[in-house]
């Protein structure tokens, strides 16, 4: 029930009011007090709808209750009371507090109060909702806020990773223009061509339609390279028993795949092996594979495999955040290191 509070020091026009009022207690909570000070402390502990105040009161008025209640209930409608003296004092009032509506004494049928204490408590309830819209929106868009600033900082960490990619390609182009490559045969050059554009297609899939999830990289790149009929090993698991950020993984699966086409593209057969494992605050991968000079294709020259061979390289050692290399014969030892992603942000 809605509570309505009267403020008059006039002890008759209390009795008034409770008199007007009497037939209306099943639709008000009406609460009387002849002292301001009362009504504040009221005020201050229950919730209260409408106030109605005298506005010349002693000791404290009804402008000063009014100007206190917007400090402890600012929700709270007001209405102030006051004698009819002339129509400049009455204007005089309203322009100097903030009122929602002012009764003019002295009135003696009870709609005089009853019409503008409905009307308050409406503009209450309607202020009350629009109140409780703009707080919702006011959340909805924290929210959204919140939910942009994730996603900026998702685009910035998927942008460095592109941006790893491109670095990596310009040193492509570099590893080209290092090597003696107009020297090659028009299909050898379609050969470091057909690479090249090979690895920018896979860049793809793992950067730009990124898939996520290390079970699927896993099998995808097992799928790809693993042909135990041609002897043509390749290895992987992973010993983390974690799920791996997706702007992590994707470098790591994207380095794992370069291994495996290197060998596909420059040998007959080959074995590889992969092993992903967590240390403290970095994923290591240790790769291992078998670069034997007499295991070449027959059509793939020195020359062409060790081009070949560069560009992947480079691109390994710009994708991880540290890269260690040891060869042991043929055999071909790699240690590669990623941060959490927690640490890149």
């Amino acid at each position: 029930m809605d509570t309505i509070i009267f403020v008059d020091s006039d002890s008759k026009w209390i009795a008034n009011y409770k008199r007007m009022l009497t037939p209306f207690e099943k639709e008000f909570h009406c609460v009387y007090f002849q002292h301001s000070e009362e009504a504040m402390e009221y005020i201050s502990t229950y919730p209260t709808e409408v106030l109605v105040s005298e506005l010349e009161m002693p000791v404290m008025s009804g402008r000063e209750l009014f100007e206190m209640i917007d400090l402890l209930s600012p929700a709270t409608v007001k209405i102030g009371i006051t004698q009819v003296r002339n129509v400049a004092d009455t204007l005089e009032i309203l322009n100097q507090i903030k009122i929602y509506k002012l009764i003019l004494k002295p009135f003696f049928v009870a709609e005089d109060l009853i019409v503008p204490i409905r009307a308050a408590l409406a503009y209450q309830k309607g202020k009350a909702q629009e109140d409780e819209a703009l707080e919702k929106a006011e959340r909805k868009l924290l929210e959204l806020n919140q939910q942009t600033e994730e996603l900026q900082k998702l685009l910035s960490r998927k942008r460095q990773g592109n941006d790893r990619i491109l670095h990596a390609m310009l040193g492509i182009i570099e590893s080209n223009l290092s090597f003696p490559v107009a020297e090659f045969a028009e299909d050898r050059k379609e050969t470091v061509k057909d690479f090249c554009q090979e690895l920018l297609q896979e860049f793809f899939q793992y950067y730009m339609y990124e898939k996520k999830n290390l079970v699927f990289h896993l099998s995808y790149l097992k799928n790809r390279f693993h042909h135990a009929g041609k002897s043509c090993i390749f290895e992987i698991k992973s010993k983390v028993g974690e799920e791996v950020p997706i702007t992590v993984m994707n470098r790591i699966a994207y380095v794992t795949f370069l291994t495996g086409f290197l060998c596909e593209t420059c040998l007959e057969n080959y074995y590889i092996g992969n092993v992903l494992e967590a240390e403290g605050s970095r994923y290591v991968l240790h790769i291992w594979y078998d670069w034997d000079g007499g295991n070449r294709s027959k059509d793939m020259e020195p020359k062409m495999s060790g081009l070949l061979s560069n560009i992947v390289g480079e691109l390994q050692r710009t994708l991880s955040d540290n890269m260690e290399v040891q060869k042991e014969g043929k055999l071909c030892r790699l240690k590669l290191y990623f941060r959490r992603e927690e640490e890149q942000r």
